[in-house]
């Protein structure tokens, strides 16, 4: 299957709710469902007729399948890209290969069909409960571009180190990563993954090479971390992104399975507005994990920014997003740390926009 390309599914599912499930649910999410078969036989015949589809395809069975056994099962698999096996009795059917809990969910569907094209040879665990785990994980994306994306990241995650909370800030922002640029940073790709830059404060940056063990390393960083802020960049196209393959599009898929809150950054002109629609479509249509947070950056003094506030809380509300935040725009304050290479605590501690994030950082820290 070429990177780009969208999954090609092929179900085998004994229980005609069960399938229906599955495949209208994947449907929906951008997969392509080639074949619904009803028996080991028929899918066999299609698995044989058609072995162009077949090499690139996902198959989805249960082990109850008429006619299906583990030897026939583990035959099929070869024949195929990749398969997932569901049953609620595992332990009956343990013989059997790639097999797992029948989803309870939409969300749990396709955070485990994502993941397992994502690392198809780490068997996918259910993710770690976030009341369990060590790590907070925050994922910050923008709709658009030139929202201040990179600067909310980078100044939370000060702000989080100075509470005294170690934190993990992650470049994923594979077309235009900026954190060394805007630090003046240097070799933040070590052998550990991140590298320590500050007091409670460690950076990393997820490059092409590093793309292929994401999971690793977020899985190190999550317990060794008390908060994990990620700037993924423009998640434009958002939908697409959780179905292809390619090297850019991994740590968003990561984020929007694993994180506690994607916060989602736009600016109040024209065509932010404009661009924070289109998001919000993709987002109406897309299950995730992750719980959703938006953020209006840049906001305009006066009744004009009233007005930008309001229009900006009218869009977002049908989503029904755990947190709504605003900042005002400080081009001045942003400006002067820029230059400094430095955060705005460090530029500029008595900035209104520094005390704006020291407070949402105090909202997150936990």
């Amino acid at each position: 299957m070429a990177e780009h390309e969208l999954p090609i599914v092929i179900t085998a599912i004994a229980d005609a709710q069960t399938e229906g499930f599955i495949a209208s649910g994947l449907f929906a999410q951008g997969w392509s469902v080639v074949y619904r078969a009803l028996d080991t036989t028929s899918l066999k015949k299609y698995i044989v007729s058609n072995p162009e589809i077949a090499k690139n395809a996902l198959l989805l069975y249960t082990p109850d399948l008429a006619e299906l056994n583990p030897a026939s099962s583990l035959e099929l698999s070869r024949m195929v890209k990749q398969s997932i096996g569901f049953s609620n009795d595992l332990e009956k059917y343990q013989n059997y290969p790639g097999l797992y809990e029948i989803p309870k969910d939409l969300t749990e569907l396709v955070s485990l069909v994502r993941g397992s094209i994502r690392s198809p040879l780490i068997r996918q665990q259910s993710p770690v409960q976030h009341s369990t785990r060590r790590a907070q994980v925050i994922a910050i994306g923008s709709a658009g571009s030139g929202v201040g994306c990179t600067t909310v990241a980078i100044n939370i995650a000060m702000e989080l180190s100075v509470l005294e909370k170690s934190t993990l800030l992650i470049d994923a922002n594979f077309r235009a990563p900026s954190i060394a640029v805007l630090l003046s940073l240097r070799n933040l790709l070590t052998d550990e993954g991140w590298r320590s830059v500050a007091p409670q404060l460690s950076i990393s940056e997820i490059t092409q090479l590093r793309s292929n063990s994401i999971d690793e390393l977020m899985a190190r960083a999550i317990d060794e971390f008390d908060q994990i802020i990620i700037d993924l960049g423009s998640i434009s196209g958002l939908s697409n992104r959780l179905t292809d393959q390619r090297w850019t599009s991994k740590m968003t898929t990561w984020s929007c399975d694993n994180a506690d809150e994607l916060l989602i950054i736009s600016k109040p002109d024209l065509l932010g507005a404009h661009r924070l629609d289109q998001v919000l479509i993709l987002l109406e249509k897309t299950a995730m994990r992750a719980k959703l947070g938006f953020l209006l950056n840049m906001k305009s003094q006066g009744k004009k920014g009233d007005g930008e506030e309001a229009r900006f809380l009218s869009s977002i509300t049908p989503l029904r997003p755990g947190s709504m935040r605003v900042l005002a725009r400080d081009g001045r304050s942003v400006q002067a740390s820029e230059e400094a290479r430095s955060t705005l605590i460090e530029a500029n501690e008595r900035s209104p926009l520094r005390k704006s994030l020291a407070k949402i950082a105090s909202e997150l820290a936990r």
